[in-house]
This record gives structure tokens, C-alpha cells and sequence, in this order.
């Protein structure tokens, strides 16, 4: 398995960028780099007309030769970074609130959890609790990050 040092938490937040309406990402399988690819640079990828591409301001020229490289000249070197969160946020607030010591705020966070608006009613609740608040990023984060590395390790990818 190759060692490499990446962004977890800019992995996680591709993967969550479930829309992917104006946007691709890629991992750079050698330095570890994410990169994302702007609807308005892909579509020129292709584009014959050296005149056309002139006309582009000097970010979109550099966005569409980084382009060219990742989907046409090293395919090899980038992977695409795939869409769909790397964990259920409903189920991750389910095992944190049955994780609450303290009995009251579990009651309370259950309640918010039953039906629509589960997840700004646990946001309303937590909030009254500053150090379960902190728990529950901490929580979240250790279980998204968990997920991350093991999309990583299925592509031979060990974080450092």
C-alpha cells in the first residue's frame, strides 16, 4: 500500500458534494492534492479551436491544461473522487445520542431525532450543551475521517 499524506477532511468534503453540478474532484495518486475541475473548464477539454481557447481568461487556460492532463494525458496518476457522504449523518446523530451519558440530554436529543427536522432540531439541542456540542463534532468527524481512509486503503492509498 502507498503512503501518502492527504486532506481527510477535503476528501470528506468532496464525497459530500453529492449535486456535483458544476464540479468534479480528483486525487493526485502522487502528492496527495485534491483537485477539482470546474463545469466551465471541462467543457473545453476537447475543444480543438486553439483560437477559442485564447480567448479564456488565464485561470480558465490553466484549469483546462490541468484538465487535459488528469482526464487525457496521466489518467494513471489522478483517481476520481467518488460522490455520496462518507457517512450517514442521520445514523451517525442516532449512535451519538445513544452514547450521551448524561440522561436527560439523551431523552431531549432523542426526541429531536424522531421525525422531519431531525437534523436542526439535534443542531437546536446540542447547542444548549457546549461540551457534548464539541463531543459530537469530535464524534462525527473521527467516523467521516474512518470512512475516508477506508475509500483510501480500497484504492492502495495508506494515509500519513
Amino acid at each position: 500500500m502507498k503512503k501518502l499524506k492527504v486532506d481527510l477532511e477535503m476528501i470528506a468534503n468532496a464525497m459530500e458534494d453529492v449535486a456535483r453540478v458544476d464540479m468534479e474532484y480528483y486525487l493526485d495518486k502522487e502528492t496527495g492534492e485534491v483537485i477539482f475541475i470546474p463545469e466551465e473548464v471541462s467543457s473545453y477539454i476537447e475543444e480543438e479551436d486553439e483560437n477559442l481557447r485564447k480567448e479564456l481568461p488565464d485561470w480558465q487556460k490553466e484549469g483546462v491544461k490541468l484538465a487535459q492532463e488528469i482526464l487525457l494525458k496521466k489518467p494513471d496518476r489522478y483517481i476520481y473522487i467518488p460522490e455520496g457522504p462518507p457517512c450517514n449523518g442521520y445514523d451517525l446523530m442516532v449512535e451519538f445520542a445513544e452514547k450521551v451519558e448524561d440522561e436527560l440530554l439523551r431523552e431531549k436529543l432523542s426526541i429531536a431525532l424522531d421525525g422531519k427536522g431531525a437534523f436542526r432540531r439535534f443542531k437546536n439541542v446540542i447547542a444548549d450543551y457546549p461540551d457534548y456540542r464539541e463531543k459530537w463534532f469530535k464524534f462525527r468527524d473521527e467516523r467521516i475521517n474512518k470512512k475516508v481512509i477506508e475509500w483510501l486503503n480500497s484504492i492502495g492509498i495508506e494515509s500519513i
